[in-house]
């Protein structure tokens, strides 16, 4: 018979996260990416054994020390005496499914004193979980135990994290503090004598993560789009055009984004290989877009001056906890019934932000005009709930997702254009 010591075992499994050198975290494998979901930490949860009774799987997805994720299983069955038996595995996460080392405890008493270096425990073999959608999967394993011995069961999901949805894309994985924003990088032609150009981009918003691919000038025909050097699907160029859309969750239309692509290569391959790349241009990472306001070294109190952003020319610096804030909705000019906008500017002692919004507006860009100048583009984009929104942030000292704030919005004429008309406008206010 076999008990397990839950508190011993998972201080075992986050000593192993960080120091063992049999269960580090392996690197994915090249080739091909797999299509349909990926594990992902809202796979978090119970999971029951439906054709057996009253057993199962308690299954978490962790970060490591070094920002990988992997997984530790809690599988809780019976031993051939009839009564409760554990087992633990720690695993790695491939697509969609998880790659676990099994592990068993013995001679371990009741309420036993913790022992330095759990030695009770020992590997028995190994388990695979696929999962077909996030609520249901099977596990195979195989050991060299006398009463596990090898087999499988299917699992469907009894329990999850409060407040979580799975989609089986990247998204689910974003955190919930993740700093937002739109970025492009230029497809280059990768070899002389080929004709043709394109872009990638990629969004993020909370809860939701967008990749576009757009190729011009290509002979029609059938290409391959490849990100880090995996093949992740064909792309159709038709008028010498070609656009793949990626989303997570998954939008009507658009595929699954399923794969990272950030800090990766982009390239469009013709059947002789790459014709479009990216090159050394890729999108930034910044750890899954988390930020924190501590990664700069501003402070109110010893800077002063006309307020001209600039990191650090704030204008009238506050005291430590006191916050300020601008908050106005932009006129319709008529130009497009329905439009609606708001501008907000907000002020901290750690830093100040300028922020415009805007919906109900065709999908295009709009450009922003401050005092006449113009200051950035608002892409516009369908949202996955079917509406369209757009906004763009600024903020002085300058992060991932967000603009450099250069420039006085208060007191100000704040416009929003498309081509020459503008749609929407405002009179920002000092205070």
């Amino acid at each position: 018979m076999i008990f397990f010591k839950t508190v011993s075992i998972a201080m075992l499994a986050i000593l192993t996260f960080t120091s063992s050198p049999i269960l580090g975290a392996h690197p994915s494998s090249p080739g091909q990416l797999q299509e349909g979901l990926i594990v992902t930490r809202h796979f978090t949860g119970i999971w029951d054994q439906v054709d057996q009774e009253a057993q199962g799987i308690a299954l978490e997805v962790v970060d490591q020390a070094d920002g990988s994720r992997r997984a530790v299983a809690y599988w809780y069955t019976y031993g051939t005496d009839r009564k409760t038996a554990w087992y633990m595995a720690i695993g790695d996460l491939l697509a969609n499914r998880i790659e676990f080392e099994l592990f068993e405890s013995t001679d371990v008493g009741f309420m036993q004193d913790s022992i330095d270096g759990n030695p009770s425990v020992h590997g028995i073999g190994s388990m695979t979980i696929v999962f077909d959608s996030c609520d249901s999967g099977l596990v195979t394993f195989e050991t060299n135990h006398e009463e596990v011995g090898s087999g499988s069961f299917q699992i469907e999901r009894l329990t999850s994290v409060m407040n979580t949805h799975c989609s089986g894309g990247i998204s689910d994985d974003m955190h919930v503090d993740t700093l937002y924003g739109t970025q492009r990088v230029e497809l280059l032609r990768a070899h002389e004598g080929f004709n043709g150009s394109g872009h990638a981009s990629y969004r993020d918003f909370p809860g939701y993560m967008e990749f576009e691919i757009e190729v011009e000038g290509l002979d029609d025909g059938g290409y391959h789009l490849y990100v880090g050097g995996r093949h992740i699907g064909p792309i159709g160029v038709q008028g010498g055009r070609g656009v793949m859309k990626f989303s997570s969750p998954a939008g009507d239309g658009l595929l699954l984004l399923n794969f990272d692509p950030r800090g990766m290569r982009i390239e469009i391959h013709d059947e002789a290989g790459p014709v479009l790349s990216s090159f050394d241009e890729t999108f930034e990472i910044h750890g899954h877009g988390h930020q924190s306001d501590d990664d700069h070294h501003y402070g109110c109190g010893s800077h002063h001056g006309p307020g001209n952003g600039m990191h650090g020319g704030m204008v009238d610096c506050v005291e430590d906890g006191d916050f300020l804030e601008i908050n106005v909705d932009l006129d319709n000019t008529g130009a497009i019934p329905g439009a609606l906008g708001e501008a907000e500017w907000e002020m901290n002692s750690h830093r100040v932000q300028f922020s415009v919004e805007i919906e109900g507006v065709p999908v295009g860009s709009y450009t922003l005009f401050v005092g006449g100048t113009p200051v950035g583009e608002i892409e516009a984009v369908e949202m996955h709930y079917g509406g369209v929104y757009g906004f763009i942030r600024f903020r002085d000292p300058e992060v991932y997702g967000m603009k450099p704030l250069d420039f006085e919005p208060r007191g100000q004429t704040i416009e929003v254009a498309q081509g020459n008309t503008v749609i929407l406008e405002v009179e920002f206010p000092m205070e």
